[in-house]
């Protein structure tokens, strides 16, 4: 028996061309993509966090407002002290922290301070002036005049 010849070895030469930019970049695709989606995520996690944190101190300065104005006087004092601590947190807007204020404070003080920041130019707690105005003029058009006699047409 004559054992099968075996070919002879063939010396195979690749002439490969270099590869072309747009390869190059092709192969980078899939990582491109996966940063990109990282980033998206990433961002919809942190806004929606912002957004949870907003959301937990809007509750609790609602619950501090609500305190501030009770009539037991140690509660109203503790709702004060909520509402100056989360005025100063960095979830606040300098808007809020205004708008916060000016809920727990005398309307006539309110309406006083915010004139005097007008002057200074501070446009946020001007816009709430208004507000303060208008509930102290429907104050004052409720009440009974104090002692005053005379009815409207001036007898």
């Amino acid at each position: 028996m004559n054992p099968t010849p075996s070919p002879s070895p063939l010396d195979v030469i690749v002439h490969a061309a270099p590869a072309a930019d747009w390869q190059v970049w092709a192969a980078f695709a899939p990582l491109i993509a996966a940063v990109i989606a990282a980033a998206i995520a990433f961002a919809a996690l942190w806004q929606r966090r912002r957004a949870d944190n907003r959301a937990e101190w809007w509750r609790r300065a609602q619950w501090a407002l609500d305190a501030s104005i009770s009539d037991q006087p140690t509660r109203a004092e503790l709702g004060q002290q909520a509402i100056n601590i989360l005025g100063k947190s960095k979830l606040a807007t300098p808007e809020d922290g205004v708008l916060l204020k000016i809920g727990t404070e005398d309307p006539l003080e309110a309406a006083d301070r915010a004139r005097q920041a007008e002057a200074g130019g501070t446009i946020v707690v001007a816009d709430r002036v208004d507000a303060v105005l208008t509930r102290v003029d429907a104050a004052e058009a409720t009440s009974d005049n104090e002692g005053d006699t005379s009815d409207d047409t001036g007898r």
